[in-house]
C-alpha cells in the first residue's frame, strides 16, 4: 500500500510521531513518503492509497498550516482514504477532527478510521506516555 503522511509541528512533538507511525508501517513493507506541509506543494501531494494528516491544535482547532495545505491540495487517486491525528494540550480534537473531514470529504477521500489525539505535556511537549503504544494500534487499524 502507498501512504502519503503529511504533518505540521510546530514544537517537534508531532514530527516524532509521525516519523514512528512511519517506521510502524514500513515494517509492513508499506511504502511510505513523509512531508511537513510547509516543505511540499499542495499540487504535488502525488497518488497514494492512505493519506494521514497530522497537525497540532491551536487555539481548539488544526493549526492553520494544515488547514491551508489541504484546502489546496489535489489527490489524484479515485477512493484513497484517509486518517487523522492530532497532538494537543488538552487532548482535545473533535473540532480539529471535524474541520479536516469537512475539507477532506468533499475532495472524494473516504475516512479509513476515526481520529488519533495524542496528549502533549507542557506547551513544547513531550508527548504524553504510552504514546507509541498507541501509535503502533493506529497502525494496525490504517491496514486492515
Amino acid at each position: 500500500m502507498k501512504i502519503a503522511i503529511a504533518y505540521e509541528s510546530k514544537y517537534g512533538n508531532g514530527k516524532k510521531c509521525m516519523e514512528f507511525l512511519k517506521e510502524e508501517l514500513a515494517k509492513n513493507r508499506h511504502e511510505v513518503d513523509l512531508f511537513s506541509v510547509r516543505e511540499k506543494n499542495p499540487n504535488e501531494t502525488g497518488a497514494a492509497d492512505l493519506y494521514v494528516f497530522s497537525a497540532p491544535v491551536h487555539a481548539g482547532n488544526v493549526a492553520g498550516k494544515m488547514k491551508k495545505y489541504v484546502k489546496k491540495a489535489m489527490f489524484p487517486k479515485e477512493g484513497a482514504k484517509y486518517a487523522l491525528v492530532a497532538t494537543s494540550g488538552s487532548g482535545k480534537c473533535e473540532k480539529c477532527f471535524a474541520t479536516l473531514e469537512g475539507l477532506l470529504d468533499p475532495k472524494g477521500l473516504q475516512k479509513a478510521v476515526d481520529g488519533l489525539s495524542i496528549l502533549v505535556t507542557g506547551m513544547k511537549g513531550p508527548c504524553e506516555e504510552g504514546y507509541e503504544a498507541r501509535i503502533t494500534e493506529f497502525a494496525k487499524k490504517l491496514t486492515v
